[in-house]
């Protein structure tokens, strides 16, 4: 029950001032001792001064002075400081592995890898290089990519990441004020970044090596290039890089799992996000508040079922999901926001930058005169208008003769063996499969047709690809429903369809989502190594040129080497499946559940079931998703949002034809009867605008907090000037 009020109602305690309250949520500032600020500037000064044979050395002297106070003085020498940062450090933890594609030619390859790893003043990044060692099976050339942990926290700082200071405000990371992010007395250096961070930071340090002004195309390809485009995703777009991923932390891994898969355990999302990221974390933090949700409907669900299995109780409870689905996302909406600023992305934005798919004909930007791909905004409507909406009518339309057929089939088979038969539930199930299957079909077909769009920003790419699902699975799982609810008007057979749909559909989605990443994972090394065939001699005269450039290679029997074998198969996860199932879901509970009132517990059964299969799954049979930021759960919000003002008009409806509510109104006139209906929907649709505006999006501590971060802002800019 604890765990209900706090994911529920999480702000009925008042606290006496908002410190107290602030200091509930994000836990007391600490103050770092004079030792502990003495102890980092050793840390760092290590760091930047460590030299190529000491590095190793230093990296233990640094752990071993954990709680004393000392100060290193190191000096490096010109000639230490002429060479490329890869020779003079070590290689730690492999951050993001780059594979090359079969035919990627090796002059574009050393091209790429110089601008990975050259000097900062020869226009490279300074990030550390491996390539993998090659075995009899190996088709491509693969390397490791890591940085040191200094490097990671300059390119935080350039990319704006809000870090949590002594004080306990979440404000933005400043390097050269690196003592005030250590708020704990037993942090060292590395635990200022998440492995989530490390992640974005790499990708990101990747993504931003630039063409420069006289580079036009990469060296031994046909692939061009304009000033100030990604060099990394071009290479990708045209298949020159073929993979680009991030092995598991499997000590990491290994810890959360054992946390996470656990039934009487609450889920870890702090450490959640910190592993997987901000937009993985938010999905399941979304999950479970949505499943705590549901023990409010189905403890009345069964409260309705022991009163009467008729409809006299259908009035109360259509009224009643209008307010718990409106107080539900609006409690959900300060929850994310908690979230966001204890994760320090809610004061992010969307960057308006063309999305790596992103093609056109170059011409210069009106606004910064760089030479860019431009895309004709009329070539975009007339793919969304012209090609994309008479696909998806088409679509509906074949979702409808379905449903009709359904009817046809069941009525035919009735003649045949009687109305009871139980060989009248076949059209419904084989129904509910044909939606399981072609919900796999209209994910693949929504990405097709919004890649063909050409939509310029990622953001724009995300929003038309979800409303297309949205379209397209609201048709493809609910209009039967609607065609026996306001066309049969049987009740009876609306409840039997629902709840045959819902448990059929969720049955079928845990199989194939849990299923075939365990079976990829099993014998899809086997397939490879029967099926696909070794480049090893064309690989090997490669080599041999690279370390020429003086790349080095992981050892033979380094761990990370026959891992990268094994997680290269793997599946990719990504969220937008899993919010698609919580939205059709969400649907059904919403939609018609009124005249079906378990329809909130078996959701809620199969919900609290799911965590933890996700959880299994997420940790064991898929590769690790690319963390990304986020402060919401994006465009699916407003999906949610959507189908509850749905609800109120189908709620209503199955209210206006309730035999119940026709008796009370039968002394009203036909048109009296209707209009009154018309002002109860106006009524509810009121109400949720009441709630809307009743419950803030944001909670009040986490406004404080904002405040007192750009008061310190402030007050650090005067001391500056």
């Amino acid at each position: 029950m604890e765990d209900i009020k706090e994911n529920l109602i999480p702000n009925l305690h008042f606290a006496e001032n908002d410190e107290e309250e602030l200091a509930e949520e994000i836990g007391p500032p600490r103050r770092s001792t004079i030792p502990s600020l003495l102890q980092r500037n050793s840390q760092i000064n290590l760091l930047e001064q460590i030299d190529d044979k000491d590095h190793q050395r230093g990296m233990n002297e640094i752990r071993r002075r954990q709680g004393t106070v000392r100060f290193a003085s190191t000096k490096t020498t010109r000639q230490d400081k002429a060479r490329a940062p890869d020779d003079q450090t070590s290689f730690g933890e492999s951050l993001m592995v780059l594979e090359f594609g079969e035919s990627a030619p090796i002059e574009a390859i050393q091209w790429i890898m110089e601008k990975i790893r050259g000097r900062r003043v020869d226009g490279g990044l300074e990030l550390l290089v491996r390539k993998e060692p090659l075995i009899k099976d190996s088709q491509t050339i693969i390397f490791h990519i890591s940085a040191s942990h200094m490097k990671l926290l300059e390119i935080a700082d350039d990319m704006g990441f809000m870090k949590r200071t002594k004080s306990g405000i979440i404000r933005n990371f400043n390097v050269a004020c690196l003592d005030e992010f250590f708020y704990d007395e037993g942090m060292a250096l590395e635990d200022i970044l998440t492995p989530a961070d490390r992640q974005i930071i790499i990708k990101h340090a990747l993504e931003s090596i630039k063409a420069a002004d006289d580079e036009h195309r990469i060296p031994g390809t046909k692939i061009i290039l304009y000033h100030g485009q990604s060099i990394i995703q071009a290479a990708q777009s045209a298949e020159l890089i073929g993979n680009l991923y991030t092995l598991h932390d499997k000590r990491t891994l290994k810890e959360l799992r054992h946390r996470w898969v656990k039934p009487t355990r609450k889920q870890p999302i702090d450490e959640i996000r910190d592993y997987f990221g901000e937009s993985v974390g938010m999905y399941f933090s979304f999950l479970g508040f949505y499943t705590y949700a549901l023990v409010v409907p189905t403890v009345f669900g069964f409260l309705q079922l022991g009163l009467s299995e008729e409809t006299e109780t259908v009035p109360f409870f259509c009224v009643f999901y209008v307010v718990w689905m409106k107080v539900f996302l609006e409690l959900w909406k300060r929850k994310s926001s908690s979230h966001a600023y204890r994760w320090g992305t809610i004061t992010m934005t969307n960057l308006d930058e063309p999305r790596p798919g992103y093609y056109g004909k170059l011409a210069r930007d009106p606004i910064t005169g760089k030479w860019t791909p431009q895309y004709p905004k009329w070539k975009t409507y007339v793919q969304m208008y012209c090609v994309t909406a008479p696909i998806i009518l088409l679509c509906m339309g074949i979702a409808a003769f379905v449903t009709i057929f359904q009817f046809y089939v069941e009525a035919y088979l009735a003649e045949l063996f009687g109305p009871d038969a139980y060989i009248l539930y076949l059209p419904s199930v084989v129904n509910a499969i044909y939606i399981a299957v072609s919900t796999l079909a209209y994910d693949r077909l929504a990405t097709y047709l919004t890649d063909k769009e050409n939509h310029r920003t990622q953001s724009q790419y995300e929003r038309h690809r979800v409303n297309k699902l949205i379209v397209l699975e609201f048709v493809n799982n609910f209009l039967c429903l609607f065609y026996i609810a306001f066309i049969l008007q049987d009740m009876k057979m609306l409840k039997t369809q629902l709840m045959m749909q819902l448990i059929v559909l969720q049955f079928l989605q845990n199989v194939f989502e849990n299923l075939y990443p365990y079976l990829k994972k099993k014998v899809g090394l086997k397939i490879v190594r029967l099926f696909v065939k070794s480049n090893f001699e064309k690989l090997k005269e490669a080599h041999e040129s690279y370390d020429e450039m003086g790349l080095r290679s992981l050892d033979d029997d380094d761990p990370r080497v026959t891992q990268n074998r094994k997680e290269t198969i793997l599946e990719e996860y990504n969220t937008y499946d899993d919010y698609l199932e919580l939205y059709i879901q969400f649907g059904y509970v919403v939609l018609f559940s009124s005249v079906a009132p378990l329809t909130a517990f078996w959701a809620i059964l199969n919900n609290v079931i799911e965590i933890r299969l996700d959880a299994y799954k997420l940790c064991s049979f898929f590769k690790r998703p690319f963390a990304r930021r986020t402060k919401n759960i994006g465009a699916w919000q407003l999906a949610f949002e959507t189908l509850a003002v749905i609800s109120i008009l189908t709620n209503c409806g199955i209210l206006y034809l309730s035999p119940h509510m026709r008796e009370l109104g039968a002394g009203f006139s036909r048109e009296s009867y209707t209009l009154t209906f018309l002002i109860i929907e106006h009524v509810l649709l009121g109400l949720t605008w009441f709630i809307y505006k009743a419950i803030p999006d944001t909670p009040h501590w986490v406004r404080v907090a904002l405040a007192k971060a750009e008061h310190e802002s402030r007050q650090a800019l005067k001391r500056e000037e």
